[in-house]
């Protein structure tokens, strides 16, 4: 696995080459396939790339060399991957001192947000379902799971990015501070130190090449 940055000229270039494979996200709501224990989920980059061709703005097309960075935000990548929910109970079954413990549970997002960055402003949200599949796993029953994950995507320009931070806008303000940017360009690093934003997440995104030498992305 390598630790690089890939461009948005990356991206259009896998794609045309057909050598995009899937991202991996860290937190989940599927299964290994003994069906023995959750495992994260993940999208495919083609699909990414597909939701966000033909933007248009006043009937003007965006090209996609507009856009400045894509990020993956939200629970799917959330640190750490699981939440902690008080659990009270007593130290016997009807009597006893009460006790009060943190139980950790798991995040299990069904789909993936992204959040892209455009030179021009443009408000847009674009949903895909996530995939289902249901496992027989014989005396274990039937198990049904995330197969693919759906990709929730929207969409700011520079000026509504800088102006939304300031006014309070909390999906811009989420998504630089705890997302990780899977292509981007050098302007990223600029309008997010612009907005005053600063980094509060220890993950980041791995690349490598399947055995179909497709480029895929994994986020520990």
């Amino acid at each position: 696995m390598i630790d690089t940055n890939l461009s948005i000229k990356d991206f259009i270039e896998y794609f045309e080459k057909d050598k995009l494979g899937k991202l991996f996200l860290p937190n989940g709501n599927g299964w290994d396939v003994y069906g023995r224990h959750e495992k994260p989920i993940s999208i495919k980059l083609r699909n990414l790339f597909k939701v966000m061709s033909g933007w248009k703005i006043n009937s003007y097309e965006v090209p996609l060399e507009d856009i400045i960075g894509i990020i993956a935000y939200g629970s799917a990548v959330k640190y750490p991957g699981y939440k902690e929910i008080p659990k009270v109970r007593r130290k016997y079954v009807l009597f006893g001192p009460v006790i009060k413990k943190m139980k950790k549970v798991s995040i299990k997002p069904n789909d993936v947000d992204f959040f892209v960055l455009t030179e021009k402003d443009i408000t847009r949200h674009e949903y895909i379902k996530p995939g289902w599949t249901t496992y027989d796993y014989a005396s274990c029953g039937c198990v049904t799971a995330v197969s693919e994950g759906g990709i929730n995507l929207v969409n700011r320009g520079v000026n509504q990015f800088l102006k939304g931070v300031k006014d309070g806008d909390t999906i811009s303000t989420s998504a630089m501070r705890e997302g990780i940017p899977i292509f981007f360009n050098k302007k990223l690093d600029y309008y997010v130190k612009s907005a005053g934003i600063k980094k509060e997440t220890p993950r980041k995104i791995l690349w490598d090449e399947n055995k179909d030498r497709k480029v895929f992305g994994i986020i520990n």
